[in-house]
């Protein structure tokens, strides 16, 4: 049975997933806790064992003030320790209780749980205890070997012998946790008449899952005495008290029952983080009850702090001959690569390489609908079902790795032999393709302690911690996996992924550098061009049209009704025809002239098209609006008066209201400053919206609006452009149009 918040709870084989090991209201009777109240430092709970230690039961402690407890020893303000923000920065402090007379010195040990002061208190050791000079020298000792060791196996075996010169345990092993949290003994110091654990794996129900995240935010654990018998906290506590960072925290049950299982009868675990992340664990037996001073225990801790602070640099430098041959090979695939226009065929022919690389067998390279094998890949279909399986489950991961195909989708066995484990690499585009690596499937044997398929044993009393009653060596042939990729072989492929994306898009900007320069030549050309023609058209298209004019005044009354009709109609062609080119030649010429830049006044430039426009505005009984003074602006004042007159012409043009409005405004508050052009017109049809500024380009409602060329408003665009600006346009078929543009040369100023 097992103590939660005072309620008494069965703890088995169906619950000890989920078992809330951090509240279990009891602790190990190696000392003793006290609860307190953080306003008035006055003691609210305590262990029942209290007594034993302090010389007064719980009914005498509780509700009393601390410092009629315990009394500090010279010099330690032990208030003002508790009442700092964090007192376990302070730990230990060494205080006194009387007993029998005399005084017994005690570690206390203080943290914080959400609103509670937690105080544990340990024995000092009468004789036998070790120095501050002496720990210190140990641990010196041990970060010196840690640090100077050549690769990730020699530190963490150098780590367990240190530990276990520090701690005296029988056995320190080193234990590493793989991806799903199955561990292995890495590395290992024992004595010599112990049967040796290094090589074997244990498997994750070893450690549930609350326990891996326990061990995360503690850095230590330690159980003196498997045999213990677990003191209550008095009184039942409203809520649990969560004990995560207790010293004394009773453990679970099931633990225990383990470590006995095993011959155990003190142990010691500390935690290895790589990246905040549980890496492993020191993990340290004993044969019989071992008590630790807290001096050694932290001392332990820091070799654990300093190893996880190791333990990237370390794995690197163990594989620091593979990582600069990967290197060599990822510059020597990209310097293929680069030869060829075409990604994909660069890495086709670099497919020697690229096997090198993770050291697999085969690969593909997968782009579009295309899946090219390289080496010894799947078939052809087979590739095309992995590819799909990429897509839907990999997507635009940048990396991606498993060493067992099968397990992820049970089809893939069929492809073990060349196929079970895989490395992958996505290169981002719309849709993303991949570089993949294989590895076929390698039988191996795998030494775990004790069957892992056998988590129980039944007996007279039900389910019990069975085959970890027995933890003698028992062999695993493990099928449908691959030798695992290496942290060193993942890494290189990550660098070629950027290294292949950085060349993509290091061609893209040449090519769009390339292209927009191509462009520019062809729009100049293009310009001339029409400059060219626009001009030398005007004069005969100018003289066709008088020409029409003479013969229709002079022969008037010679010429038929149907001559007249033609020679009239040759008339309004050429006048067609010129107003044509004038557009064109007034288009080209803008990318031609230079502009005249400087700061205007829009009020007077609105006021000189409003004169200027006087005559058609009246005819239409048509007003422009202003509801505030124009700012003055940075621009072409003859251009700008071009774009104003432009977009209130249309505006009163295309415009069946009884009484037409324009109104032109600006919102100062946008950077660049956007300035518009509103009006109560027909509107635009949605679909004809897209060809609103393409030279030449008449929209369906034109033809019953009057004569035009197309032209004015792919006219406005090219100025707003030559202003670096920008022009579009909202409007509603029911009505109304609004035009807004931008001139990125045109800061605010005062109106």
């Amino acid at each position: 049975m097992q103590m939660h918040g005072g309620r008494e709870q069965r703890v088995d084989l169906t619950n000890c997933a989920v078992e809330p090991i951090h509240i279990p209201g009891r602790i190990q009777p190696h000392g003793a806790l006290l609860v307190l109240s953080p306003r008035d430092l006055a003691v609210r709970h305590v262990s029942r064992n209290v007594g034993a230690l302090l010389g007064r039961g719980p009914e005498e402690l509780l509700e009393s003030p601390l410092l009629r407890v315990l009394r500090p020893a010279e010099g330690v303000d032990i208030e003002s320790v508790l009442r700092s923000p964090d007192p376990a920065a302070l730990n230990p402090l060494k205080v006194g209780a009387a007993r029998a007379g005399a005084t017994a010195w005690f570690d206390a040990i203080a943290h914080r749980a959400g609103e509670q002061l937690i105080v544990e208190v340990e024995p000092v050791a009468s004789s036998g205890g070790v120095s501050f000079s002496d720990v210190y020298r140990a641990v010196h000792a041990a970060i010196e070997r840690i640090q100077g060791a050549a690769g990730l196996a020699e530190a963490c075996e150098a780590t367990a012998e240190e530990v276990k010169r520090l701690t005296g345990y029988d056995r320190v092993m080193i234990y590493r946790f793989d991806r799903e949290w199955n561990g292995e003994v890495i590395a290992e110091a024992r004595e010599a008449d112990i049967e040796p654990y290094l090589g074997l794996r244990y498997p994750a129900s070893d450690i549930p899952p609350q326990a891996r995240e326990l061990y995360t935010r503690n850095w230590l654990r330690i159980i003196p005495d498997v045999a213990y018998q677990p003191a209550d906290i008095v009184p039942e506590p409203s809520r649990p008290i969560d004990l995560s960072f207790s010293v004394l925290r009773s453990v679970s049950p099931m633990h225990i029952q383990y470590l006995k299982n095993m011959g155990v009868g003190a142990s010691m675990s500390v935690s290895l983080l790589r990246d905040g992340v549980l890496w492993g664990l020191i993990a340290c037996h004993h044969r019989t009850a071992r008590p630790l001073s807290y001096e050694i225990r932290q001392a332990c801790e820091l070799c654990g702090r300093f190893l996880s602070l190791q333990l990237v640099a370390k794995e690197k430098l163990e594989d620091r001959d593979r990582v600069q041959e990967l290197r060599s090979l990822t510059a020597q695939i990209v310097a293929t690569v680069s030869r060829h226009e075409d990604l994909v065929t660069g890495l086709t022919e670099s497919a020697a390489d690229l096997m090198k690389l993770a050291d697999a067998s085969g690969g593909a390279v997968c782009h579009g609908d295309v899946a090219r094998p390289l080496g010894l890949a799947p078939a052809p279909e087979e590739l095309r079902g992995l590819h799909t399986w990429l897509r839907r489950n990999v997507a635009d991961q940048p990396v991606f790795h498993a060493d067992s195909l099968s397990k992820l989708d049970p089809a893939f066995a069929r492809i073990k032999d060349v196929a079970s484990g895989i490395l992958c690499i996505s290169i981002p585009e719309p849709d993303p393709w991949y570089v993949v690596w294989l590895r076929p499937e390698v039988i191996q044997t795998v030494r775990w302690s004790g069957n892992p398929e056998k988590p129980v044993e039944s007996s007279a009393e039900g389910a019990v911690l069975g085959p970890r009653r027995s933890f003698a060596l028992w062999k695993q042939t493990v099928e449908l996996t691959a030798v695992a990729f290496r942290p060193a072989e993942v890494e290189a492929a990550e660098e070629l992924r950027r290294a292949l994306i950085d060349l993509d898009l290091s061609r893209q900007v040449v090519r769009e550098r390339n292209a927009r320069a191509a462009a520019e030549e062809s729009n100049a050309e293009l310009e001339q061009f029409g400059y060219i023609v626009a001009h030398d058209l005007k004069e005969p298209l100018r003289g066709i049209k008088s020409l029409a004019g003479f013969v229709i005044e002079d022969d008037r009354a010679a010429l038929s009704a149907e001559s007249q009709g033609n020679l009239q109609r040759i008339s309004d062609l050429s006048a067609s025809t010129m107003g044509l080119i004038n557009s064109l030649y007034e288009y080209s010429r803008l990318g031609k002239v230079d502009f005249s830049f400087g700061q205007v006044d829009l009020n007077q430039v609105l006021a000189d098209v409003t004169l200027r426009l006087s005559g058609s505005l009246r005819a239409r009984g048509a007003e422009v609006h202003v509801p505030r003074p124009l700012p003055t602006v940075f621009c072409d004042r003859v251009r700008i008066g071009e774009v104003l007159a432009n977009l209130i012409t249309n505006g009163v043009k295309y415009n069946t209201s009884d009484a037409p409005w324009v109104e032109v405004g600006f919102d100062e508050t946008s950077i660049p400053m956007v300035f518009y052009v509103r009006d109560n017109g027909v509107g635009i049809p949605e679909g004809e919206r897209h060809r609103l500024f393409k030279m030449f380009e008449r929209l369906s409602y034109a033809e019953h609006h009057g004569e035009g060329t197309g032209s004015g408003l792919a006219i406005t665009q090219r100025i707003v452009g030559r202003h670096k600006g920008k022009i579009w346009a909202e409007s509603h078929s029911s009505g109304g149009t609004i035009f807004y543009f931008t001139l990125a040369e045109a800061p605010l100023t005062d109106p």
